[in-house]
């Protein structure tokens, strides 16, 4: 279902108006922030940690919704930051799957960008008949954590420490020269982000790193989109190789001149690449 590129251009997408707008509905009794547009196949879009659905997405969701059933929920805690977290990748998978059943969808291409490819994936491993594709858009499955470990974290030095390293390479502005090919590209907002949400965000993820997760490998075989110039810690060229020699039946795209979010940076050749594939 490869997409057409007859009305791939802003100045068309201006003239029609958005095809994607947000929408509150109720999942598990909570109100939630998603945004929808479009018709088709269904296509599940999930953001990572900097920020929500908007900041993710909104370079490419109205040319995907010219064929697609574009859905790209703001997560709770991480992307509605004023909602509690949930607590565990696998926690947000099955949070996804009541998202979806809100929405009367019974399968659907699940893309996950950064933190968002980990819960894919365990969206994917754990429900396979749910998942009619699987993209991992740099991001990395997120593994189990051995008990020693979770125990260790639990102690007041610990923590703190891996507070101040994830918060150092994830979490600061001076990561953002590394997770983009040309810093110029980067949303304004995350100058914002950065002062009055990534504070409220760092603990709640480095909750979800010690968490882990580990579900069995999805049945689906999955896609693998990279922004070639990725320099973020633990999304690095040299990692996505190493995922993709490890999930057999893997294929790896490069998007050129992009970092750790392609659909920003490269958003015609990211939608033409996922197109090919989805």
């Amino acid at each position: 279902m490869a997409l057409s590129e007859a009305d791939d251009t802003e100045t068309a997408d201006h003239r029609r108006g958005s095809l994607v707008e947000c929408a509150e509905i109720t999942v598990r009794g909570q109100p939630a922030r998603v945004f929808v547009g479009g018709a088709g196949d269904a296509l599940l879009l999930v953001h990572g940690g900097w920020g929500g659905a908007e900041l993710h997405w909104n370079q490419v969701w109205n040319p995907l919704a010219k064929r697609y059933r574009v859905i790209a929920p703001d997560l709770p805690g991480l992307g509605w930051v004023q909602q509690p977290a949930l607590s565990s990748v696998r926690a947000y998978a099955g949070w996804l799957l009541d998202l979806l059943d809100a929405l009367g969808v019974e399968r659907a291409c699940c893309v996950g960008n950064s933190f968002g490819a980990s819960v894919v994936w365990s969206l994917a491993g754990r429900a396979p008949d749910r998942c009619a594709g699987l993209v991992l858009v740099d991001g990395l499955p997120m593994p189990r954590t051995p008990l020693p470990l979770r125990l260790l974290s639990n102690s007041w030095v610990a923590r703190t420490l891996v507070l101040r390293m994830v918060g150092k390479y994830s979490y600061s502005m001076t990561a953002v020269p590394r997770a983009f090919h040309d810093p110029a590209h980067a949303p304004a907002q995350l100058d914002q982000l950065s002062t009055f949400e990534w504070p409220i965000i760092l603990p709640r993820f480095v909750d979800l790193l010690v968490a882990g997760d580990g579900p069995p490998d999805p049945i689906v075989k999955p896609l693998l989109l990279w922004g070639a110039s990725d320099r973020l810690f633990g999304t690095t060229r040299e990692d996505a190789e190493r995922l993709h020699r490890r999930l057999s039946g893997s294929t790896l795209r490069w998007i050129e001149n992009a970092g750790h979010f392609p659909q920003l940076e490269a958003p015609k050749e990211f939608v033409e690449a996922l197109g090919a594939r989805v």
